[in-house]
């Protein structure tokens, strides 16, 4: 009598779990300051969601707040902004995977509009959302829209900067000397 073996099809890897594998590929910092970074907007912007009644799949949201800024150190990319190559990475990297029914549009959002300091019109609720958890965090949490004092603080205690201060500093050159227009168009409006 001939055996044969079953195949196993192996699970399908978590959105989460592709996203920290891509993060850690493409982000040429040491220490853990701008991974931190990625993890606190994403807590922001749940607490922030979960304030607006707002719905966003959680792996979604982790994988936009990890990736939001590689566009700034991603080699392979194309546009004319970080923000823009950031889009470009989550869409080359996510082609095919399961985004829970996510629009692409509502992706884009999120990803292009999240370092804008002034409100931008017609903003999805969910992209106003990390528009507003980068500047909690970029504030320290000292602008809180209306979030309990508590709660950000231990985002802030749980996930330390580290050498985030760095980081920025690398980011900030990087922007003024490739694409400094972004500061305008892209940050301001």
């Amino acid at each position: 009598m001939t055996v044969v073996a079953a195949s196993v099809v192996p699970e399908p890897k978590s959105l989460k779990a592709h996203a920290d594998e891509v993060f850690e590929r493409v982000s040429p910092y040491p220490g853990d300051g701008f991974r931190n970074h990625c993890q606190r907007l994403f807590r922001l912007t749940d607490l922030l969601l979960e304030q607006k009644g707002a719905q966003l799949d959680r792996g979604v949201a982790y994988t936009i707040a990890m990736w939001h800024d590689l566009g700034l150190v991603s080699k392979v990319d194309q546009g004319n902004c970080y923000p823009a190559r950031s889009r470009a990475l989550f869409a080359r990297e996510t082609a095919g995977m399961d985004l829970a029914g996510t629009s692409s549009e509502l992706i884009d959002e999120c990803l292009l509009y999240n370092h804008r300091l002034l409100p931008v019109p017609n903003l999805s609720v969910q992209a106003d959302c990390f528009r507003k958890a980068v500047q909690i965090e970029h504030t320290r949490g000292l602008v809180r829209y209306g979030l309990d004092r508590q709660p950000v603080r231990e985002i802030f205690q749980e996930l330390p900067r580290g050498n985030f201060d760095r980081v920025l500093l690398d980011f900030t050159w990087r922007v003024l000397k490739r694409e400094p227009w972004t500061i305008v168009h892209g940050i301001f409006f």
